[in-house]
């Protein structure tokens, strides 16, 4: 009988773990999407912070 109860109750565990390590997995990829939206938000706030003349400073210089 006990062995049968251990049984049943690995079962009944197993589906509970697994869904507890996609939901772990899902806040963790949540995360690093925001902190990646954070990162692109301040870029382009310091980039209108700069003005002008950051903008003429390309990524390549000019050819004279």
């Amino acid at each position: 009988m006990l062995h049968e109860e251990e049984k049943e109750e690995k079962r009944k565990k197993e589906p509970e773990e697994i869904r507890k390590r996609i939901q772990e997995v899902e806040r963790q990829e949540a995360e690093e999407r925001e902190a990646d939206r954070e990162r692109k938000r301040e870029w382009a706030r310091r980039a209108k912070e700069a003005g002008s003349d950051a903008i003429r400073k390309g990524k390549y210089p000019r050819c004279t």
